[in-house]
Order: structure tokens, then sequence, then C-alpha cells
């Protein structure tokens, strides 16, 4: 700790003074969706004057034709306000390249209120996000950057470059790179204010910035500050049709249980309390006092629960069959509040050498919110006595018939009385860079050297969550715990519990994170010597990097309850343990652009580009990484480019240090909402295709699973009443990096011609194939399940259950049900995918093509064709492809085609332009016959320059209220959260004024 206070302290001392204010870039009318870096960096440089030479994303090297060897994405400040979003990351996630999963807004999956985001499906944590080609401390034990901390106001453009760029950048750029550009160099003061709405008035954002700057010192300097203020409010699930009803779950509030196998009631008693059930039922409690039985989650389908009375919810959630939903509970949108302040400055001390700095902070509060707590199963559920006073009639009866009739039995149940489980997460975020840079007197060489620390403090409280110890002492007292607390514990069916109950039940947890990233670096390029087709130029450099991580959790979330001799954590669907780790880095790098040929027939110009970069961890040793582009320019505007790239991604500390930690995996559910037979949920459960009437292979289940320790007794009435397992997740020191080889091959082109219609036409296509190796992760419980049961006919083929994937769960000896899975972190199987992305804008004046002077239109269209998304879990096995599904366990949406396309149309003082978003169809993957049809989205965005100090925008985003598709299992709220549009139709207004 005094470490890290007198590295701040030294780097926070240097920071140059007198920061003044400076404007963002003012709204341009020109609409653009996205560009080429070509075009775009030359028209970024031309407009903010700045030097000739540039350097594009995924070079070191400075150059004076903006060329990009590898595929390049560029979007500009015009593209974030026409989303009307509060958050940078809805834009990035429209954009073909990207796939959604989870963001600053989901609330499963849960990110903590944190923003990321990935290229190509292949995760976050394999998509290095730069600000100014700089790191950012990022937000996680995964070295994951959140976009929430980025001055979105001073954001002049976001580069994306697909492939591995590891050779430039270092670890973690291994589908490729997103660069934030600010614009730092700008006059003047400017004031934006936006607010949304959804139209069916709820999911209200609204956002406030200000920002100013100039020149300093006679123009020696510039100084730039921006504030900013954003907040966004939540949006249950309950909000809309298609998820009202949602989230299904075996555990209500009523309370239910699975009589033991060694302890089972006479079949007699349990026919005359719920006729027509079974003794493997799992039974619930009416609040009349009587039983009823049901056979999981979604038995409302059919045919409902035995002897059900009819639970209600109130509001518009009432159910007749046997059900509980969550969508009351769950949030859509998460709610969020956030502040950001950036400053920079830089100084000419002389003609060689530049001071700069600056500062970045970010303050945000976002809560994850889930349905009431559930203690469920024999880890985290409780054991009632048979003497507890509150048994009722029929149960008693029941009780009675058994074996040992004193003995206790199981309870599971959901706590609606202590509310939602609520996650609320606080982040403070700063990072301060210091450095140098200038020329050098040697040819045209420059130089940057710099120091940079960011710190991210993070604290959580959980509210909602109850003290296992606390519940079993109320249900073990005599009087059913009336003398701990007024009224006691009434456990059967849904009942009051007194606020004394729920005080001396309830538990706020409290978990503290601390994060913080130190480099060191400097650059050098420069040209060394000329050939006949050209200078070459070179770069090199050197860079030390270090991160540290250290989460605290509560001693509540550390503590653990034995009961029945089973331990499970106090804190019931809660717990954590303690991750501390850091990892160092040394790293050295060169860069060559050699010109090879120039001004032939067929070869206007002919270049490559070659990179090595060698890094030393503490952690994994000595790796390498390098790169070769090639460019060839056929004739002028017609360029070929590609390259091949290796690239590394070193394990992240949570991967590597994280502690052995209880959670529940979600294994689905055995039949589908139609009442069909599933490959998922339990494989012994009854219901499912495993054991279905007619499946090939039952008989051979059925022993696996008796040989498992489900009971010979309810083996043929045997279910598994979730769709979740506990089971243990955790690091593993010995990992190795992954390493990934990616190559591109396409064409740009611009148009030759002078004819109006065709001179301002461009287009471009690029081929891109990534495959990574050793790829660090877990085996899903799913597939444990699936590999165990033999799905797939070839890894488990004699129904041994000794086989591995067989020996990574568990089974409660009583009543079978699946008490622990392992999903420990491993160097296991490869990624691969493969497609096609391509490129079109055009624009035209009207005038110059004969129409009248009405302004020009401006088209560009974006796509991507997925050839291939692979996953092998295992070295040697076969691999998956995902391409074209969508799926709950996996939870990625991964289209076969992708467009994001933008048409407008410019007339002083107005522009009006609109947006087609589309994704294409996808087949549920666990189950291939429902079929998710393509999806059309389409937004309207208006400008109108009021003056020269006032514009104002506004606009409608998904502008038919398409509702997202509906499937099941699905990731949450009956649809994939990530992917498709849950608020619906929603509208914006903005002003921007410029002094």
């Amino acid at each position: 700790m005094a470490d890290i206070t007198y590295r701040s302290r030294i780097l926070g001392s240097s920071i140059l003074g007198g920061v003044a204010f400076l404007s963002a870039t003012a709204l341009a009318v020109t609409p653009a969706a996205a560009q080429d870096a070509t075009a775009a960096l030359a028209a970024n440089a031309q407009t903010a004057g700045e030097l000739d030479e540039v350097v594009v994303t995924g070079s070191r090297i400075a150059r004076k034709d903006y060329l990009a060897n590898s595929p390049i994405v560029t979007v500009t400040q015009d593209d974030v306000r026409a989303t009307g979003s509060a958050n940078i990351e809805t834009l990035i996630n429209e954009l073909p390249q990207f796939t959604p999963l989870g963001s600053a807004s989901s609330n499963s999956p849960n990110l903590a209120g944190q923003a990321q985001v990935q290229l190509r499906g292949l995760g976050a944590i394999r998509t290095l996000v730069l600000l100014n080609g700089r790191r950012v401390v990022p937000s996680s034990a995964s070295s994951v950057v959140d976009l929430n901390l980025l001055p979105t106001p001073l954001i002049s453009s976001v580069e994306t470059i697909t492939g591995g760029a590891s050779s430039t950048y270092g670890s973690d750029a291994v589908a490729g790179v997103l660069n934030f550009r600010l614009n730092e160099n700008f006059e003047g003061v400017q004031l934006d204010v936006q607010y949304g709405v959804s139209d069916r008035g709820d999911a209200e954002s609204e956002v406030y910035s200000v920002t100013m700057g100039g020149d300093i010192a006679d123009g020696r300097g510039n100084a730039v500050l921006s504030l900013s203020y954003s907040d966004r409010d939540s949006v249950l699930n309950a909000a809309r049709e298609f998820s009202r009803i949602s989230g299904f779950a075996g555990t209500s509030p009523l309370g239910s249980t699975v009589f033991d196998a060694n302890n089972l009631p006479s079949a007699a008693a349990v026919s005359a309390a719920v006729p027509g059930a079974a003794r493997g039922n799992t039974f619930g409690f009416n609040n009349n006092g009587t039983l009823f039985a049901y056979q999981g989650a979604r038995d409302y389908i059919s045919p409902g629960g035995l002897d059900y009375e009819g639970f209600r919810m109130p509001g518009p959630l009432q159910q007749t069959d046997f059900t509980y939903t969550t969508g009351d509970r769950n949030y859509m949108i998460i709610p969020q509040q956030r502040y950001n302040i950036y400053g920079a400055a830089n100084y000419e001390i002389t003609a060689f050498a530049e001071a700069y700095a600056d500062f970045l902070f970010s303050q945000y509060e976002a809560g994850n919110q889930l349905a009431s707590n559930p203690a469920t199963g024999p880890t985290t559920g409780f054991r009632i006595p048979g003497t507890n006073p509150f048994i009722p009639a029929e149960l008693r009866a029941v009780l009675n018939s058994r074996p040992n009739p004193n003995g206790s039995f199981r309870l599971d149940k959901r706590f609606n009385e202590l509310g939602p489980r609520r996650q609320n997460e606080t982040y403070d975020v700063y990072q301060i860079t210091t450095g140098l840079r200038g020329r050098l007197p040697v040819r045209d060489w420059t130089y940057d050297a710099y120091l940079s620390y960011g710190r991210v403090d993070n604290g959580t409280t959980y509210t909602g969550y109850l003290s296992r110890s606390a519940v079993q002492r109320l249900l073990d007292a005599p009087d059913g715990g009336a003398s701990i607390c007024a009224g006691g514990f009434n456990p059967f069916g849904e009942k009051p519990l007194s606020a004394a109950c729920i005080d001396y039940v309830s538990r706020v947890p409290k978990n503290t994170t601390t994060n913080d990233q130190r480099v060191a670096e400097i650059n050098l390029q420069g040209g060394v010597f000329n050939l006949p087709a050209g200078e070459v130029r070179v770069a090199l450099g050197a860079t030390h990097r270090e991160q540290n991580y250290d989460f605290v959790p509560d001693e509540l979330m550390l503590a653990t309850f034995t009961l029945n001799g089973t331990t499970g954590p106090e804190l019931a669907g809660a717990s954590g343990q303690p991750l501390s780790g850091s990892d160092k880095v040394r790293e050295i790098y060169g860069e060559v652009l050699i010109p090879l040929l120039r001004d032939l027939p067929f070869v206007h110009s002919l270049e490559t580009n070659l990179g090595y970069r060698l890094s030393k961890y503490d952690t994994i040793g000595r790796v390498s990484s390098y790169k070769a582009d090639l460019s060839w320019e056929i004739v002028e505007g017609l360029r070929i480019r590609g390259g091949v790239q290796r690239a590394v991604r070193a394990p992240s500390i949570n991967e590597l240090f994280a502690t052995q930690n209880l959670t529940f995996m979600n294994i689905g559910v055995p039949i589908s909402s139609a009442g069909v037979p599933q490959f998922s949920g339990d494989p012994c459960d009854i219901r499912g295709a495993y054991r279905a009437p007619g499946a090939a292979n039952a008989a051979q289940v059925r022993a696996l699973c008796l040989a498992q320790n489900v009971p010979g007794q309810v083996i043929d009435a045997y279910t598994f009443s979730n769709s979740q397992t506990p089971g243990l997740t955790g690091g593993n020191p010995l990992l190795e990096e992954e390493t990934a080889d990616s190559f591109t091959v396409g064409a740009t082109w611009q148009s030759p011609f002078s004819n109006p219609w065709f001179s301002r036409l461009s287009g471009s296509i690029d081929y891109y194939d990534i495959t990574i190796k050793d790829v660090v992760g877990t085996l899903a419980t799913t597939e444990q399940l699936r590999r165990c049961f033999n799905e797939n006919g070839t890894s488990n083929p004699t129904y041994d259950p000794s086989n591995f994937f067989c020996q990574l769960f568990s089974r409660d000896p009583n009543s079978g049900q699946i008490t622990n899975t392992l999903e420990t972190n491993a160097n296991l199987g490869t990624l691969k995918t493969s497609g096609i992305d391509f490129q079109i804008d055009w624009a035209v004046t009207l005038a110059d093509v004969g129409g009248p002077e009405w302004g020009a239109l401006a088209l560009n269209v974006m796509g991507t064709k997925l050839q291939d998304w692979k996953r092998q879990d295992l070295p040697g096995g076969a691999f998956t492809d995902r391409k074209g599904t969508v799926s709950n366990t996996f939870g990625l949406t991964l289209p076969e085609w992708k467009f994001l396309s933008t048409l407008s149309w410019n007339y002083e003082p107005f522009s009006v332009g609109v947006r087609w978003r589309y994704q294409g169809e996808v087949e549920n993957f666990n189950n291939r016959e429902q079929v998710l049809g393509a999806v059309n989205y389409f937004d309207l965005n208006t400008t109108w320059k009021v003056n020269k100090t006032v514009t104002l925008r506004g606009g409608v985003n998904n502008l038919t209220d398409k509702q997202p598709p509906v499937y099941s299992p699905a990731i949450a709220a009956n649809t994939d959260p990530s992917t498709y549009d849950l608020v619906g139709r929603r509208y914006y207004l903005g002003l921007t004024a410029r002094f």
C-alpha cells in the first residue's frame, strides 16, 4: 500500500498545472455509420490540423498516407450521438464485428454494471481496449476494461482492428483492438444535454456534459477539461409482455420438500394426500395447509401441480397453475448514475520536447437485482424437525407413515419477505499519465515516453440475503422460533414474517475490490534509409507493466454452515473467496515498414510491415508474438491488403489465482415450453430425452444413474426440480498462455471516376480467420452431463461411471440430486472463427447530378458473414460449430449475417438519417427445431443547426417497436438480452451549444 501511495503521489505531482477548458468536437451534420480508416483518418487530420504524419491503429509507425494493412472500422462522435444512448458500448455492440455478451445495462448476464465489449464473440478478455493508443486501467481481475470510464464527450473516433495485434500492443490483443481517440486540441466551450425515454414512459436516461479548453502560454501548450454526468432508470422484466412471465423456478415462496430416499412415506399416505402423486415427486405447501405435488420448474405447461390450490402473485403476474416467476423482481435494465472527469494538457518545452499529462476520473453506481433469496437442495436448503409446531395436519399424516415418523425432512424455500436480492456496485476510478514526446535530431525520428498509473476501487453491498444458521435456529426451536423473534417462522406456505424475524435472518455483506495498473513505456519511430520504392521506417520500444488485484469479501461471505453433514455457504445464494494477485511483464518490440515496389505496371505500390514482440511474464515466463502484413496497391485506388499474426494472451489474475468458490450452474430443464423432452437438465430425470419412452439408450442411462447414487427407491420416478446445481469454480496458477494465429486478406477500392454519381463511391471487403489454442476456460456443467451420458455417442460409449466427465460431478446418496460439480480453469481446447466483412460508402450532391439544390445524400452499408465459429472443449476433441445459433448455456447469439446501414440526407441547416440494424436468423442450439427469425430494427435521427452556436438533435430508436424473439430455455427474460432490443421504441432529444 505504501508503494502504491508513493507512486501515485509522484505521478500526481508531475501533472502540468493550469489545466484550462476545451470543447469537444462540434456535432457535424455529415452522417456516417462507419468509415474505413484511410478516409476517416485523413478527414480527422485535416479537420483537427494534426501533424502530417499519423499513427494508424495496429501499427506504431507514423505515416503520411493513412493506410492500414489490417481491416479497420472507424466510427465517429456523430455515430455515438445517433444512438441516443448514455453508454458508448451501445454503438460498439451494434457494429457487425462485435458480439454482445452483457453490457453496462445488463442484469443477466450480470457484469456488475460494467460496460464490456468483445470482438467476434471471442470474449472481452481477448479484446484489447486502448485510449489514444495507450492502455486503460482494467476494472476486473480478468484484465477487462470498463468503457464506463471513458470521456464520451471527447471521443472523436473509435477504431477497431480485427486480428491479433500482440506484436504491436502486447497481451490481450488476440481477437483485435478497440482504440478510442480523443479530441484534445479544440478551443471553446461546449455544453451538451440529452434526454431519452421509451414510448411506455420508462427507461428514462439523462446526459449532461460541459467541455472547455484552449491554448495556454501564448500557444506553446493546450489544455482541455471535460465534465459529464449521466443517469439511467431501471426497467423490470414485468414491464414488457415478452418477459412478464419469465424466470421460472421450482423453488417458490410456498416452500417444498423432497422426502429422503431412506425415510420415504408410504405410497398410500402420499396418494391419500395428493391423488396421483408418486413418492419421488417434489411436494409443495399450499397456503391452506394441504400438500400438492409437482415435477419441476416448468410444470405449469402440463399437467400443472397436483392438488395445487392456486398460488397468486400480486399485480400482472397471477398464475392459475403452479409456477414461480421472477419477472416482477428481476431487472431487465439496471439503473446507473455516473460522473466522469477528463483533463489533459501539453506544453512545448523546446523544439524537441513537449511535456504532456492527462487525468481520468470516473465515479458511478449501478445495481443488479434478482428475485428473492432461494434456499434449495441438500447444500443450501434446510431441515425441519418432525416436532415443528407449524406442521399442518395433512403433512403430519404423510410424515407419520415414514419408517421414522419423527425424523427431520428437507425444506426448499424462497424468502420473498426479505425483498429482492440486490447487488449494489460503487466505483471510483482514476488514471494519471505523464510523459515527454518530441522529435529527435535524426532524420524525422520521434519519441514518446510516459508513465501511467490507474486505480479502481469497487465496493459491493448485498441486500436481501439471509443467514442459513439463523433460519435453521428458528426451525429447530420447539416453539417454531416465537421465543427468538415475534411470531416465529412458519415455513408451510407463504406466511407473513414479522419485522423482528426479518431482522433476525437478514444479512447485509459488503465486499471491497482494489485494482491498479502501472505502465512505463517508451516508443521510438522514424525513417532509416531509402529504397527505390520509398523509405524504410522503423518503430522500437520497451514496456514495463504491472497489475495488482485485491478482492476482500465480507466475513459473512466466507462463513459456512454445516447441516446434516453437508457444509455450504452461510448466506443462502451468496458466497465469495478472497482473491489477491499480481502480474508483471517486461517487453521489447520492433516494427519495420519496407516499401518493395512502386510505379510499375499493376504495382502502383507494394510494401510489407513486419513486427515482433518479446515478453517476459512473472507468471508464465517468456513468450513472443509477431506479424507480417502486405499491402499491394494495384492501381491508384485499388489495394489488396492482408497478413498473418501470431498473438498471445497471458492468463489473467482471476484465471490464475481465483480460489475455489461455491456457485450455482444453470443446466437447463428437461422439457421444452412445448412439453418436448430435451437433452438438458439432469439426464437422470425421467422427463428428459435421455430417459424418455423409446430413447435408444434409456436402460444404459438408468444404470449409470444408479451407479452414481440415484437411490433405487426413486430411480423410476426421479426428477430434478431445479435448473441449477451447486459446484466449485476457481483458478489455476499452472496455466499457460493462449496462442492465436490470425490470417486476413482483403481489398479496398476508391472510385477513380469523375462522374458525380460515382466519384464518392468506395468499398472494402476482408476475410479473416482466427484460431486460438490452449484456450483458458472450464468445462461447463451442461457439457459434463452431456458427455458423461454420451449424448454425442462418442464421449462415454460404455456408460462407465469412472469416465472422466462423470468424475466432474457428484450426487447426494439420499436423494440422487446433483450436489457438486467442478468447473476450475485449465488450458483446454481451441476456438476458431472465420468470416467476411464488407463495407460500402457512397455520397452524392443532388445538384451535381442534375437535381435541385437540396443538399446531399450519403449511404453507408456495413456487414459481416460468419463462415464458422467453432469450439473444441478438450484437446483432440470434436469441434462444435455455433454459427447461426443461440444458446442459454453458452450465452452467445451468432447469426450468419449482420448488417448496420445508414442512409442520410443533409440539407443545411437540417440533416435526417435512417439506420437499419439487421440480425440474421438463428437456431436454438439446445433445440434445433426452434428457429428465431431474422430481426430488423430501424432508427431515425435528425439534427437542426439553429445557428452557429446551437444544434438540436432528436431521434426514434426501434421505430417499429420490434419485440425480441422469445425462446426456451433462454439466457434471461425469455430471450437473449444482450443481442436483442428489450426496451422497444424510444425517443431522445439533445442540444449542443458551442461557444
